[in-house]
């Protein structure tokens, strides 16, 4: 497709392309996913599903370009970068830092995707302040437009950018005090204390949850509790809180490593951008509902100490 010639030669030679479609879901307008080979949505994210840019470009359709690890292919999604016929700071800033890699503009006009070669830690999904940063389980719906100059250069090259992915990265992933912050994690936080989780693994704290609470033990095993996946998922999460002490990150792993999961399933949303999104903010509404009991865990790590000695005996 003409529209995207300039599109990264490296880009076009992988065997990683989608299509995509917009549907209305709940009142608002979606960019769902789909296999270009026979156009239906299920299972887009599996290889097998994936055809190469030559194939992609005789279907005539909106692409779409998954991004793999092993890949080493990074996507910087800045919403609402452009406003008011100009980009805002934060944008013109990380556009600098990538100056001469591949760039386009979103589907609203107003978003910018800066493509370049390196790695991050994992995914970053920073939405809510205008920034996303992706490296694998994602699509990013192509558009091809590279604009006319005057936001960022025009360019066709996938740049190897790892110190400023680095330093992107580290910037938007700082913990900086805030007395929001401090007010949130004195009003939400557990009203006992008893150990360190950071001497846990998933694999103790979900067998510990499974062995102790009879609701957790069936979500654990993929019975239904209500019959309705958001209520199961909600409740799932209620528990999570007390057993990890509120950590966000700890409900969300335990979460994922559930037959609750259900990325790349369609279940809840038709594509894994959005379902992390929704699991992200159910988290939020958790630990929103105020102070809890936290699980006593003292008695399990007596357990632990009490089998290491019969180990070294």
């Amino acid at each position: 497709m003409e529209k995207y010639k300039y599109l990264p030669k490296e880009m076009k030679k992988m065997k990683r392309f989608v299509g995509w479609r917009k549907e209305e879901l709940n009142g608002k307008v979606a960019k769902l996913p789909f296999s270009l080979i026979d156009g239906k949505a299920n299972d887009w994210n599996h290889p097998e599903r994936w055809i190469d840019f030559n194939e992609a470009k005789t279907k005539n359709r909106p692409l779409g370009f998954v991004l793999v690890e092993e890949d080493r292919n990074i996507c910087i999604d800045l919403d609402h970068a452009i406003q008011g016929g100009k980009l805002t700071p934060m944008a013109k800033e990380i556009i600098e830092s990538f100056t001469g890699t591949y760039m386009e503009l979103s589907q609203s006009g107003k978003g910018i995707h800066i493509f370049v070669q390196g790695t991050i830690p994992d995914n970053l999904n920073l939405s809510s302040r205008g920034i996303e940063i992706y490296k694998k389980n994602r699509y990013i719906a192509l558009t091809g437009n590279i604009g006319d100059g005057s936001f960022f250069p025009r360019s066709n090259k996938l740049l190897e950018k790892e110190d400023e992915l680095k330093q992107l990265y580290k910037k938007w992933t700082q913990e900086k005090t805030s007395t929001l912050k401090q007010i949130r994690e004195y009003k939400y936080e557990p009203l006992n204390k008893f150990s360190r989780l950071d001497d846990l693994s998933l694999d103790e704290i979900l067998t510990t949850m499974e062995r102790t609470n009879s609701k957790a033990s069936m979500l654990i095993s993929g019975a239904s509790l209500t019959g309705d996946h958001s209520r199961d998922d909600f409740t799932f999460l209620v528990l999570a809180r007390n057993y990890t002490g509120g950590d966000h990150k700890l409900m969300k792993d335990l979460f994922l490593m559930t037959p609750l999961n259900r990325l790349g399933s369609g279940q809840k949303r038709s594509d894994d951008r959005k379902y992390l999104d929704y699991l992200e903010k159910t988290i939020d509404k958790v630990l929103g509902l105020g102070n809890f009991v936290a699980f006593d865990w003292s008695r399990h790590f007596e357990y632990k100490t009490r089998n290491w000695s019969y180990e070294r005996v």
